[in-house]
């Protein structure tokens, strides 16, 4: 009897302490563009949880999905995904960084959301006694009637800029000037973008007192696209292109391509998963800088485009995959095949995988010069050669083991970290 008591006893103990709630939540982050995502900030300013390094011991797994609207914004899908005593408690929240905003406020507003996402699991830990939530009402929700507010410039977004960059030695100076404008439309249902670019690279290089090597390539991009979203599973779209380039030997390239979509998934569901079918057909016209090896100063060409790409964000990693083909109608021999894709895997607790690479099949390449190139046009690719193919290839893998946590920032001898961006 005594011995049945002191196992009903135990067992009482166990349950009770089962029961309590944990010190804190332990949680495991990643970003899909991880550069986004200033993990020192969330560590110490998050202090409510514990940041662990691998998911296999999270209570939850946050992963930020970041895609891009036309005019450079970003859209940001947080999926909380509940694990051990938090299984099937799983959530999400999106919300939405304008271009023009500051790398602090972005931070700021990605700490917010992740905030509110975590507040559901946080409440079952001891750390929910030291939570405190507080309300700023708008100064304009006084007002019984709301006017929405009116735009504009009727969701368009203008960009344009300029770099250049110069280096150079006693033996050798290079010169690249970009620069570009454009316009950007998006809304639920459509999507608008045109733009044109102009870059400009000039190469001196000193081989003797007697002899100078002096090339400059100049070229001239411009488009007009317009995207038309049917349904959640359907889509058309009009793309339209100019192209003035000495290296392809294009003096004026123009082409005009309608295209059809379909994606097996919910286009709403394209953080997650994407499976999408393309297929179109349209029409080139060719004026050549100099006569091609087919003996052609100029044609219009008929031209046909297919693509399938597949996409898929999941706990463990991502696959990204996809196939694309492209051919002239009035001769299909003179087509291009290419596949490109790249696997990110967490295959287990500190161990993580990653392989990608691309293989392209070039049999359209119509318009190179029957002038060939020269020795130094080959060597500083001034003028495009014929290649049946051309791919790329890489993997890398990466462990990781130690204290499972991950909580602490020490900024004592931090280096500089800085970079130009455009």
């Amino acid at each position: 009897m005594k011995k049945i008591a002191q196992n009903l006893f135990l067992l009482l103990i166990a349950q009770l302490s089962f029961a309590q709630p944990s010190p804190k939540a332990k949680v495991f982050m990643e970003c899909t563009s991880s550069w986004l995502c200033d993990f020192d900030y969330l560590r110490t300013g998050l202090l409510m949880v514990d940041f662990v390094r691998d998911r296999f011991i999270a209570d939850v797994h946050v992963q930020v999905n970041t895609q891009y609207t036309s005019s450079g914004s970003e859209q940001n899908t947080i999926v909380f995904k509940g694990q051990n005593s938090f299984l099937n408690q799983d959530d999400t929240l999106t919300y939405f960084n304008e271009s023009t905003l500051s790398d602090d406020d972005k931070r700021i507003k990605m700490a917010k959301s992740v905030t509110l996402g975590l507040v559901k699991y946080i409440s079952h830990t001891d750390a929910a006694n030291n939570i405190v939530i507080t309300y700023n009402r708008p100064a304009d929700t006084d007002s019984i009637d709301i006017q929405k507010q009116k735009d504009p410039w009727n969701s368009w977004i203008v960009s344009l800029g300029a770099n250049g960059f110069f280096d150079g030695d006693a033996n050798y100076k290079s010169q690249s000037v970009y620069s570009y404008i454009g316009a950007d439309r998006e809304t639920e249902k459509t999507k608008t973008n045109t733009g044109i670019s102009y870059n400009y690279r000039k190469n001196e290089f000193v081989i003797s007192e007697e002899e100078t090597v002096l090339k400059e390539n100049p070229q001239i991009n411009g488009y007009l696209n317009f995207i038309n979203k049917i349904n959640q599973h359907w889509g058309y779209g009009m793309f339209a292109s100019y192209v003035k380039s000495e290296f392809s030997n294009y003096d004026t390239k123009l082409s005009l391509i309608p295209k059809v979509e379909y994606d097996v998934f919910k286009y709403k569901d394209f953080n997650n998963q994407r499976l999408v079918i393309s297929y179109g057909v349209g029409v080139q016209y060719n004026n050549y800088k100099d006569t091609t090896i087919f003996y052609k100063t100029e044609e219009t060409l008929l031209l046909q485009d297919a693509a399938i790409i597949g996409s898929f964000t999941k706990p463990w990693g991502n696959i990204n995959v996809g196939a694309f083909y492209n051919s002239y109608l009035h001769d299909l021999t003179k087509y291009s095949l290419s596949f490109s894709g790249a696997v990110n895997w967490n295959i287990f607790k500190g161990f993580k995988f990653a392989v990608g690479g691309s293989y392209n099949i070039t049999h359209n390449l119509i318009q190179l010069s029957m002038e060939g190139a020269t020795r130094d046009e080959v060597l500083l690719q001034q003028k495009q050669l014929d290649s049946q193919y051309c791919y790329f290839f890489g993997v890398g893998i990466s462990y990781q083991f130690g204290s499972k946590f991950n909580n602490y920032i020490n900024p004592a001898f931090k280096g500089l970290s800085w970079s130009l961006n455009f």
